[in-house]
C-alpha cells in the first residue's frame, strides 16, 4: 500500500467529491447510514481503520496550515524549523504511521495573486510525505502535482507513491459522466447524454452544459456539444441570443472576487457595470435564464442575499479570457467599491460592509492600487487584518514602495493578527507605534484610551520605574542592563533627558501613587490601567514583543518600556472603560497566523 497519495485532476474532474465521499466512509457516524455493499468493494475502506487527521487546506495560509499539524500532532515547540525537524525524526518502534489528509489545497490562502496552493505543496505536503511517522493523501491541481511527484519519487522507496488523477485511465470515468448527463437532461435532450459526456470529459462541464440544454429548450439540439466552460459560456450566450461578451461582463465580478468569496446581490449591477465601461443593471436584472446556469444565490437566513460562481473553474475560464485587462477590472472595480462609502475622515470606513473590508484588499492588489490605499489610516484599521497582512507582506517582498503609515501597522501587523483586538485598541496601538518611528500620529476618528506624550529609542532596558526629582516632577527611570553607567531619566511629561541622581531621587509613596486611582496588572507582553474603584480597566497596552517594564507617575502617566525604548502615555478618563474593556475581551481570542 502506497505511503503517499496524490489526488490530481482538472478543475471541475469531481476531486473534492471524491475525498469527502472517502472521508464519509472512514468515519463511523456516516457509514453506518450508507449502504456499502452498492459499491464497488475496491473503493472502501476497510471498516475499524484509525480515523484520518483531516486539516482542510480552504482560506488558509502555508504557516497556518502548518501549525494546524503541529498542534494536530502534539508538537511542543515555537518554530517552524523545530517543526520539520520533528517531522524527520524516525517513527519510534512500535508505533504506526498516523494518516493525514488534507483536501482542497487548490483553495488555501487569502489572496489568489499569492500563488499559496504552491507554497502549500512545497512547505507542508513535501515534508508530511517524507515524515516516516505519517501517511499522506492530499488532493491539489495538476500543475502541483506533477512538481511535487516528480520530487517525491526521487525521494521515496518505490511502490511508496501513487498519483490518482481523475482525468486520465483507469480513473477517468466516462460511463459515470453519461449517467450524470442522462440524469439532468430532460427528455427531449437524453439523447445527447452520450456525446456530452465524450466532448465534456469532467463533471463539470456536463453539468453546466445540462443546465443551459434545460433552461434553454427553444434553442434546439446544439450543432456541437461543449467540451470545456469556455465553450459552455460562448454556447450558452448563442442559445440565449445575446453576445457572449456580455455574459462575461457580467459574470466578472464574481470571477474576480477572492477565493470562495460570495458578492453582496445589491453589489453585483454596479460592479458588471464598472467592469465594462457602461451600465449593465438592465442586463443583469432581464438576465436570469443567462446567468442561471453559472451562479448560485447564496447566504445565511436573516443576511443580505449574496451570489457566487457555481464552481472556481468558471473564475479560472473568465479570467484566462480576460487576459491583460485583469488589471484594469480590478482598479475599476476597487473604484466603485470606495465609492459604496460615505465621504469623510477616516471614520467613513465603519461604514464599510463586511464584502469591501475584506474583498477589497484582493481587488486593489491585483488592480495595482493598494500602496494607494495604504497611506489612509481608516483603510489599515477597518480592512481585514489577516488578508491585508498577507498582501503588504508581499508587497514589501516584491520590493514595492510603501507609505510610512503602511511600515508602521506592518511592524505591527503579527500582534493584530495574532489577537482579535478591535479598532480603537489597533487605533490606539498604533498611534504609540508612529510616535515610536518617529512619526506624527494621524487622527483616526475615534476616542482612543491614551494619547503618546513622547517616545524615546532606548534598547536593552530591563527595569523601568516612575520617580520624583527633587523639585516633586514626575520622571521615568529605565535601568539598562549591566553594563550600563547607572540609571537612565527622562522627564515624564516632555521625555528630556534628566540626570539621575539615586541619592536625590524620590521614588513615589503609596500614598501619591493613590492618588492617581489608578492601578497595573502588568504581564509579559501586556499591561491593564484599572481605575482603583472599577470593574473594567481604563486601557490595555498590547506589545508585540517583551515588556521591559511599566509604571504609573502619581499624576496618572503610564510609562512604558519595549524592545525599541521608552515612552509616557497619558491616558484618556471619559467614556473609554467600555472599549477599552471590550478591546480586552477580545484581546484573549488568539489565532495563530
Amino acid at each position: 500500500m502506497p505511503k503517499v497519495v496524490l489526488l490530481a485532476g482538472g478543475p471541475g474532474s469531481g476531486r473534492t467529491h471524491l475525498l469527502a465521499g472517502f472521508l464519509m466512509l472512514c468515519d463511523p457516524g456516516y457509514r453506518e447510514r450508507m449502504d456499502t455493499d452498492v459499491l464497488d468493494p475496491s473503493t472502501v475502506p476497510p471498516a475499524g481503520l484509525p480515523a484520518p487527521l483531516v486539516f482542510g487546506a480552504t482560506g488558509l495560509t502555508t504557516a497556518q496550515l502548518l501549525w494546524a499539524v503541529a498542534d494536530a500532532l502534539g508538537m511542543d515547540v515555537n518554530r517552524t524549523e523545530d517543526v520539520y525537524r520533528l517531522l524527520a525524526d524516525p517513527l519510534p518502534e512500535g508505533m504506526d504511521t498516523i494518516p493525514v489528509v488534507i483536501p482542497d489545497v487548490d483553495r488555501a490562502g487569502v489572496l489568489r495573486e499569492l500563488a499559496e496552493p504552491a507554497k502549500v505543496a512545497a512547505e507542508v505536503l513535501r515534508p508530511l510525505a517524507l515524515s516516516p511517522g505519517l501517511r499522506l493523501l492530499a488532493d491539489l491541481p495538476r500543475a502541483e502535482v506533477e512538481r511535487l511527484a516528480a520530487e517525491l519519487a526521487e525521494e521515496l522507496p518505490a511502490g511508496q507513491l501513487r498519483v490518482i488523477d481523475l482525468d486520465a485511465a483507469p480513473w477517468a470515468d466516462e460511463q459515470g459522466l453519461a449517467l450524470q448527463a442522462e440524469m439532468m437532461l430532460d427528455d427531449a435532450m437524453s439523447p445527447l447524454a452520450p456525446e456530452l459526456a465524450r466532448r465534456a470529459g469532467s463533471p463539470l462541464v456536463v453539468r453546466l452544459a445540462a443546465w443551459s440544454l434545460r433552461v434553454t429548450p427553444d434553442a434546439g439540439a446544439p450543432a456541437v456539444l461543449p467540451a470545456s466552460v469556455g465553450d459552455v459560456l460562448d454556447l450558452h450566450a448563442e442559445r440565449c441570443g445575446v453576445q457572449e461578451l456580455t455574459l462575461r461582463r457580467l459574470l466578472a465580478p464574481l470571477a474576480l472576487a477572492g477565493e470562495g468569496a460570495t458578492l453582496p446581490l445589491d453589489l453585483w449591477a454596479d460592479l458588471a457595470s464598472a467592469v465594462a465601461g457602461k451600465d449593465l443593471a438592465t442586463d443583469l436584472a432581464d438576465g436570469q435564464m443567462l446567468l442561471t446556469p453559472f451562479f448560485d444565490l447564496v447566504g445565511k437566513e436573516g443576511e443580505p442575499p449574496a451570489v457566487a460562481l457555481v464552481h472556481p473553474a468558471i473564475a479560472d475560464e473568465l479570467r484566462e479570457r480576460m487576459g491583460g485587462t485583469v488589471r484594469e477590472a480590478q482598479r475599476r472595480i476597487t473604484t466603485a467599491l470606495l465609492a459604496t462609502l460615505p465621504s469623510g475622515g477616516p471614520e467613513r470606513w465603519t461604514a464599510a460592509g463586511p464584502y469591501v473590508r475584506k474583498q477589497l484588499i484582493g481587488h486593489a492588489l491585483e488592480g495595482g492600487i493598494l500602496p494607494e490605499l495604504l497611506a489612509d489610516p481608516g483603510f489599515l484599521l477597518y480592512a481585514e487584518q489577516v488578508p491585508l497582512r498577507a498582501a503588504v507582506e508581499h508587497l514589501a517582498a516584491a520590493g514595492a514602495e510603501l507609505p510610512m503609515a503602511a511600515r508602521t501597522w506592518l511592524r505591527l501587523a503579527p500582534l493584530f493578527t495574532r489577537t482579535a483586538v478591535g479598532p480603537v485598541l489597533r487605533a490606539a496601538l498604533l498611534e504609540h507605534a508612529f510616535r515610536q518611528d518617529g512619526l506624527a500620529a494621524p487622527e483616526f476618528g475615534i476616542e482612543l484610551p491614551w494619547r503618546t506624550l513622547w517616545a524615546k529609542p532606548l534598547p536593552g532596558v530591563t527595569a523601568l520605574t516612575a520617580g520624583l526629582t527633587p523639585e516633586g516632577a514626575s520622571m521615568l527611570v529605565a535601568d539598562v542592563g549591566e553594563e550600563s553607567a547607572g540609571p537612565v531619566g527622562f522627564d515624564a511629561h516632555t521625555g528630556d533627558e534628566l540626570v539621575v541622581d539615586v541619592e536625590r531621587m524620590v521614588r513615589p509613596s503609596d500614598e501619591q501613587r493613590a492618588a492617581a486611582g489608578l492601578m497595573l496588572s502588568v504581564g509579559g507582553d501586556y499591561v491593564r490601567v484599572w481605575p482603583v474603584d472599577g470593574e473594567s480597566p481604563l486601557a490595555v497596552f498590547l506589545s508585540s514583543g517583551p515588556l521591559g517594564g511599566a509604571d504609573l507617575t502619581p499624576d496618572g502617566l503610564l510609562l512604558l518600556a519595549d524592545a525599541r525604548g521608552v515612552s509616557a502615555l497619558a491616558l484618556a478618563g471619559t467614556g473609554l472603560p467600555q472599549a477599552a474593556a471590550e478591546a480586552d475581551g477580545a484581546a484573549a481570542v488568539e489565532t495563530v497566523v
